[in-house]
């Protein structure tokens, strides 16, 4: 009996235990999709290859502390050789049967790290696996039929797999959007990419929940398959506490009816929605109604709440939690802390900490949301199968950025069309995405309708073109702003801007406050709390003003509201966010200036989208400024909105919205038909239908355009938890996995995320220490400011604030 795995107490589970559990729970995770069978018997054959006697030597040698090599020696590819060498012909007309094959043959031999089905090289990753030499095939074959599974239990699994995937890949190829056949054979081959990373998703799941049950005791949840008791008794609690909301005044009712709406709008199955409510409409709570209203009804397996900043997030994130009344239903998921560094054919003992979603309710960040979608690491992947069935709010949805509209419209189409889930769009910018290169399947349904009186109550703001300035003339135009209010909110563009005008301001006779993501959610939480006390009470002499100068996090989701705002030029959505932190509760009766000022000085080099926004932006304005009457007079109208996206829309060249790369061209063509490697003269290529470059284009993928890294800082509590991890990195063999985890989880508060420039500067420095194989990076002192946050130091470039 071969050995999948051996504690260091010695005690050894069997690959054929391993590979039954692991595919029970695969089939478990793709119930809801009807593709039960294909995920058991990939989970069934994916650690084939451990039924060798040099699996099982190497194993023992590495618990043993001997010279085995941890992850050297091959274990994924024979049960893709088994998969293409019974069911696949090869021979350039594919059946089901072969395309069956091939997805999970990719499923079985990504477990451990993606591969290209045609790499740059123009090298087939199917023909590489198939024929293989010195992997010890045979006897991991006859092993594995032997001691796991028999040819006729696989024979029925094969033809079970083949009538599941057969109606699945109808209805991928009748999903495509595109008129062209060209495109269209493009859009299908993206999304059986999808369907791919959905059963290799299953795997891994399985995989690391049997590998962490075994190992270290580390049971998930169970999930009930009948949702609906929890999510009804949530609803109910939910109700109850809405219903002692107070209904006087004209902001307060039209509250009521936006929420009213939303939960009537919940009795229709799945699909994608929009809610277009204006800021300070309720918006979390009107979705947070209509996704357990939506979720009670149809039996949804989650509930997935997303928002673009933590900011956002921190603060939702109370909300929920207070309107849900149990917190042991929500798992909060946003820090690239402790994320494992891929190691194929090895499985690190961080990766079975890391978050799988196994919660029925998840709040998390849109860049998560999105690495769970595209990007390459199997921590993320594992976590795909957790969209199915579930309802998924995408809070901000217009900081999905330009550049990937492609990507993010196919994936919500395969989500909703093909998964089952329920997408709820949310903002008050609601970009136009049926009029992207690659629209939505379907046109989203209005939860709120547009109506003209329930808009108006919210009409709390003028947004003004306030012409241009220098960035060292900003200080003297904050100074006038407070001259006629008491407190101003100045958004800018970038953290070097915020450091200088907050820096500027301390000699001035106000009460300043900086907000930027340099600052951990800990930092920001405390600076927040600090602002509004500064806001409700004013000092003793009432004399000291409040200004606070922030990047766009302050910009949506915070719950505070200033007389005046001046925001530096940027898209209509930015502008539109910022107004909303603005005469917030309608404490002024009239509207408020929001003062739209031009940085003529601004160093934006890099960030493309923040000048194809203003540019939009300016293009707006100079319309305004001749017809406003074609914008009801107002630059937030839902008509000033549409012209501001479509005139941004064509802003982009063509192909932008693909996410182009210098190199290998765009991320939806590598993730399709990879035209640029799978050309007719790569032989190889004719061979396998799958030419997808999953694992190029899953290095590639960025929300962002740089690499980031969390960085664990001494700032407050954080200091004791760096201190806590180095005691408990200290004896490898050792570890109190239990404390390690729980550091973790709180040490999401106390992490900022520097980009790679900046982190190699710091290791130069000897300013990070590196603990766990790299997995958690700890920031030394003298690198952290009390008022402004993480800063390296002078002279640094500009970046994006996300």
């Amino acid at each position: 009996m071969y050995p999948a795995h051996i504690r260091e107490t010695g005690e050894r589970q069997t690959v054929q235990k391993h590979c039954r559990s692991t595919a029970a729970l695969a089939a478990t995770a793709l119930r809801p999709l009807g593709l039960e069978k294909s995920a058991y018997l990939a989970g069934l054959l994916h650690d084939a290859g451990k039924n060798k006697q040099e699996y099982a030597q190497y194993l023992s040698e590495a618990v043993s502390g001997g010279n085995a090599v941890r992850g050297s020696v091959n274990h994924t590819f024979a049960g893709v050789r088994l998969l293409l060498d019974r069911w696949h012909g090869g021979c350039g007309t594919f059946s089901y049967s072969d395309v069956t094959a091939e997805l999970l043959a990719f499923a079985v031999g990504s477990h451990h790290g993606l591969f290209d089905c045609i790499d740059p090289q123009q090298h087939s990753g199917f023909f590489h696996r198939q024929t293989k030499e010195g992997i010890f095939y045979d006897e991991s074959r006859q092993g594995f039929l032997a001691e796991v599974a028999d040819e006729e239990e696989l024979e029925h699994l094969f033809r079970d797999a083949v009538r599941e995937m057969t109606p699945m890949l109808d209805r991928l190829a009748a999903l495509s959007t595109q008129a062209d056949d060209n495109e269209a054979d493009r859009e299908t081959a993206f999304y059986i990419g999808l369907l791919a990373r959905m059963l290799l998703s299953a795997v891994i799941e399985g995989d690391r929940t049997d590998t962490a049950a075994f190992m270290d005791g580390v049971e998930p949840p169970v999930f009930p398959e009948d949702m609906r008791p929890i999510w009804t008794e949530r609803l109910t609690f939910m109700e109850k506490k809405l219903a002692a909301f107070p209904r006087k005044t004209p902001i307060d009712l039209a509250r009521q009816t936006i929420s009213d709406t939303c939960a009537a709008g919940a009795a229709r199955p799945g699909g994608v929605y929009r809610l277009n409510v204006p800021t300070g409409g309720g918006k979390t709570l009107a979705s947070l109604r209509f996704a357990l209203t939506n979720a009670a009804k149809w039996n949804c397996s989650r509930i997935i709440f997303t928002a673009p900043l933590l900011s956002i997030l921190d603060q939702n994130a109370q909300v929920i939690r207070d309107y849900i009344g149990d917190d042991a239903l929500i798992l909060e998921h946003h820090s690239n802390l402790a994320e494992p560094k891929e190691t194929p054919e090895r499985l690190q003992a961080l990766e079975l900490l890391t978050a799988s979603w196994s919660a029925p309710i998840i709040i998390t960040t849109l860049v998560q949301l999105l690495n769970t979608c595209f990007g390459g690491k199997t921590s993320a992947i594992r976590r795909f199968h957790a969209l199915c069935g579930s309802v998924i709010v995408i809070d901000e949805v217009q900081t999905v950025p330009g550049k990937m509209l492609t990507l993010f419209n196919l994936a919500v189409n395969f989500l909703s069309e093909i998964c089952g889930a329920t997408i709820v769009l949310c903002s008050a910018t609601q970009p136009c995405l049926e009029a992207a290169d690659h629209p939505l399947h379907r046109q989203p349904v209005d939860l709120v309708p547009q109506q003209k009186a329930l808009w108006d109550v919210f009409k709390r703001t003028d947004i003004q073109n306030a012409g241009c300035a220098r960035l060292e003339e900003l200080p003297l135009i904050v100074m006038g702003a407070l001259s006629s209010c008491d407190s101003l909110l100045v958004v800018c563009n970038t953290k070097k801007e915020a450091a200088f005008l907050f820096e500027s301001l301390q000699a001035a006779n106000c009460r300043c406050f900086h907000l930027s993501a340099a600052m951990c959610v800990q930092h920001r939480r405390e600076t927040l709390q600090a602002l509004q006390s500064a806001l409700d009470k004013p000092s003793a002499d009432n004399r000291q003003k409040v200004v606070c100068v922030s990047t766009q996090v302050i910009e949506a989701g915070v719950d505070i509201s200033f007389q005046q705002v001046i925001r530096f030029s940027a898209g209509m959505d930015s502008v539109v966010q910022a107004a909303g932190r603005c005469n917030r509760h309608a404490e002024q009766k009239e509207p408020a200036p929001v003062r739209l000022i031009r940085c003529t000085d601004e160093r934006l080099r890099g960030l493309d989208d923040i000048v194809r926004g203003q540019n939009a932006t300016t293009a707006l304005l100079t319309a305004f400024s001749k017809t406003p009457e074609a914008f009801r007079h107002d630059l937030s109208s839902e008509e000033a909105i549409r012209f501001y996206y479509r005139r941004l829309y064509a802003e982009m060249e063509p192909g932008f919205q693909d996410d182009q790369t210098q190199a290998h061209g765009s991320l939806y063509h590598l993730l399709a038909d990879n035209p640029r490697y799978a050309d007719a003269n790569c032989a190889q290529a004719e061979r396998y239908l799958l030419r997808q470059a999953f694992r190029l284009a899953g290095g590639l993928f960025q929300v962002f355009d740089e690499d980031t890294s969390a960085l664990l800082v001494p700032y407050g509590r954080g200091r004791e938890l760096q201190n806590t991890l180095r005691n408990a990195a200290q004896v490898y063999g050792q570890k109190d996995w239990a404390v390690i985890r729980g550091c973790i989880d709180e040490a999401k508060g106390y992490c900022v995320s520097v980009y790679r420039y900046q982190l190699e500067r710091l290791e130069s420095l000897g300013a990070v220490t590196s603990l766990f194989d790299g997995g958690i990076l700890l920031l030394s002192d003298g690198f952290y400011n009390e008022h402004t946050g993480f800063f390296l130091e002078a002279g640094t470039r500009d970046f994006q604030e996300v």
